[in-house]
């Protein structure tokens, strides 16, 4: 048996915002996905959901909502900002009273969550161009004894497309900071911000331009991605071709291999890829290679002739007398090399 809403629950001040928000997210975003599975799904849920409050609104003489939210054309972070609302006012109105609405709401609350991810992948993507170049880790334990932000500074001058933080040794209280001023470096300058094992600081200073690397005993990608925004990237190290291939399945946005060659930043451990072993690399990866381990401007070029999208270093720009110019350097080998910067 239907029980009809009371007037309480008709009187629910949320509806009447919920409604539209919900046709936006149907309507509008399957122009914006190549897969548009979720939006149907969104789709069928909305209109399972919205069944009872339009009858209820008809049964009691109540106009309905609008369904326009904006005429300005949604794009996919718009889209991400709607899903974010949806839920809320979803929230909200449940504890106000729901016209019968328990199955409809939970396959509506599955549907958003749904379109969420989707629209968090396609961002992902368009995102793969940034990884490319020069990418340095920034390791206050890897500077001769320099401020941080003096390399970052030289790094990010002399042409690094990406930045990577590590930290092993202080507490994620007194990385903050750090973390903060090489966001704002990076924004400034279109630079990619890689928070390194830290899942919970690149959520907290995120989700633009920043992202996060995990190593193979870090937290597993799919809880990370619980904790980061939907757009905020993610890379993975690995050692092995499967490893490889396992990231990739997991989700990872892009793939770290190496080492290349011996390094003294991340010494022990099994020997050295070599270039050679990039090509396998290359051979099974689908997103974007990021290579690593005791390459230098002298070695780089058949590294990137391999297949490598970036280039990862540490010492060779940490260590560097003069970070900038060996940026520079590292960057003119690259390019010299075919690769992108």
């Amino acid at each position: 048996m239907t029980v009809r809403p009371s007037g309480p629950e008709l009187n629910n001040p949320y509806w009447g915002a919920l409604i539209p928000v919900l046709t936006a997210l149907a309507e509008d975003v399957p122009n914006l996905l190549d897969d548009q599975s979720s939006s149907r799904q969104v789709r069928a849920a909305t209109e399972a959901f919205t069944a009872t409050f339009s009858a209820a609104l008809k049964a009691e003489s109540r106009p309905s909502p609008d369904s326009a939210v904006s005429s300005v054309p949604l794009t996919l972070t718009g889209a991400l900002s709607l899903v974010e609302m949806a839920r809320a006012l979803l929230d909200s109105a449940e504890r106000l009273g729901w016209p019968d609405s328990g199955a409809a709401k939970v396959g509506l609350t599955g549907a958003l969550s749904g379109l969420e991810d989707k629209i968090g992948v396609t961002l992902r993507r368009q995102q793969a161009h940034r990884v490319r170049g020069l990418y340095v880790i920034i390791d206050p334990q890897v500077t001769d004894g320099r401020d941080p932000m003096d390399i970052a500074r030289g790094a990010v001058q002399g042409g690094a497309r990406m930045l990577q933080l590590r930290d092993k040794l202080r507490d994620k209280g007194e990385i903050l900071p750090l973390a903060v001023e090489l966001q704002k470096l990076c924004q400034a300058n279109d630079v990619l911000l890689i928070i390194n094992d830290h899942v919970d600081l690149a959520a907290t200073i995120g989700p633009d331009s920043v992202g996060v690397h995990v190593g193979q005993t870090d937290l597993p990608v799919a809880n990370a991605r619980r904790v980061l925004a939907p757009q905020q990237v993610l890379g993975r190290s690995n050692r092995e071709i499967p490893l490889l291939i396992e990231s990739q399945e997991m989700g990872a946005d892009h793939v770290a291999f190496g080492a290349i060659y011996p390094t003294s930043t991340k010494p022990g451990g099994k020997g050295p890829q070599g270039p050679e072993r990039v090509k396998e690399a290359r051979a099974v990866t689908q997103v974007p290679l990021v290579c690593i381990g005791g390459i230098t401007a002298e070695n780089v070029a058949p590294v990137v002739e391999a297949g490598a999208d970036a280039i990862c270093v540490t010492a060779a720009v940490g260590l560097a007398a003069e970070p900038e110019a060996a940026a520079l350097k590292l960057v003119e080998a690259i390019r010299t090399a075919g690769g992108k910067i």
